[in-house]
């Protein structure tokens, strides 16, 4: 189990960014205007650990965005073949550790 962390890690990384972007309103853009308001986002929803509230413009629901659900989802739950499916047992409740793996991957 312990071999799969760095894996794990990368390909939440990965799912995270598209997940984070699409749910913020992240712009695509390589123009300097688009680069200046995605930093600026970037920057309001660190500050505070914003990112984690449901509504994370006035800070409330922390741990309840809708986020952390879909990540859970597209991590663990995808198919029928993935872990959550397979080892349902580990992930009721869910582990504090895999809230925390979570979120470090949007911070």
């Amino acid at each position: 189990m312990t071999r799969r962390t760095s894996h794990v890690r990368g390909e939440l990384k990965t799912k995270m960014r598209a997940l984070t972007a699409s749910f913020f309103g992240f712009r695509t853009s390589h123009s300097t205007v688009a680069i200046k308001q995605n930093c600026d986002l970037a920057e309001s929803l660190k500050d505070g650990s914003c990112f984690a509230f449901k509504d994370w413009e006035t800070k409330r629901g922390i741990y309840k965005t809708e986020l952390i659900q879909s990540a859970i989802n597209n991590m663990w739950f995808a198919n029928r073949s993935d872990e959550g499916v397979i080892h349902g047992r580990y992930f009721n409740p869910l582990p504090v550790e895999l809230l925390a793996l979570i979120l470090t991957a949007v911070s």
